[in-house]
């Protein structure tokens, strides 16, 4: 679990880098996107409960 933890702090250090430079705001949202994948693969309550987060009253995640 320390590896995890070390590549999730090591991805936000360099998107908060490269979010000072010329980075797009779709790559910046892609690599987002990613970071929560990493820590929802260490929290499988968390992953849950963005489902409910992302999902259309009634209907299915957004994904």
């Amino acid at each position: 679990m320390g590896d995890a933890i070390d590549r999730i702090a090591a991805a936000i250090d360099q998107l908060a880098s490269d979010a000072q430079g010329e980075t797009s705001g779709q790559e910046l949202a892609a690599r987002v996107a990613d970071l929560w994948l990493m820590v929802s693969d260490l929290d499988p309550e968390l992953a849950r409960r963005r489902q409910q987060y992302t999902a259309p009253e009634g209907g299915t995640p957004s994904a």
